[in-house]
């Protein structure tokens, strides 16, 4: 991830180019740029920060190397529960795992995610594709103002 892409995403949420951002918003950026932390590493990670955090803080955290799990690791998770070997889950044992196992997820969280993944007729989703969903980072765009003012005509 280049330095212009992380100053992209910060931007997003430091709409006023303060060099600040809440917390929360921190936490979001970092998981945008593929950082996937449970709730107790970034409990860890931000302790020191106070309610904001600043650019620098951030900065500082990015230059720091990153060994989380990857697509691998949570694919080998999934294929433990995969009994038959078919590269398929049943949407309801994926949504019985991700609220009750680990850091779980509420309901509403999980129905969210299933609703934006592909669910064949026999209720099923295919593991490879449902680990491509979650492990690909959110896309930023910073709008190009004068584009925008273009398509408006010129407003």
């Amino acid at each position: 991830i280049n330095a212009e892409y992380m100053g992209e995403t910060w931007y997003l949420f430091d709409e006023k180019k303060t060099d600040k951002v809440a917390k929360a918003d921190f936490v979001h950026i970092i998981r945008s740029l593929g950082r996937k932390h449970t709730e107790a590493e970034i409990a860890e990670i931000t302790k020191g920060f106070g309610d904001q955090v600043t650019m620098d803080q951030f900065l500082d955290y990015m230059k720091k190397p990153y060994t989380g799990p990857t697509e691998e690791d949570l694919k080998a998770a999934l294929q433990a529960f995969d009994g038959s070997d078919s590269g398929y889950l049943k949407a309801t044992e994926i949504t019985s795992l991700l609220t009750t196992l680990g850091e779980k997820m509420s309901e509403e969280e999980v129905a969210q995610i299933m609703k934006e993944v592909e669910v064949d007729g026999e209720g099923r989703v295919k593991i490879d594709d449902f680990v491509k969903y979650l492990c690909t980072p959110v896309p930023s765009m910073t709008p190009n103002i004068e584009e925008l003012q273009k398509q408006l005509g010129g407003a």
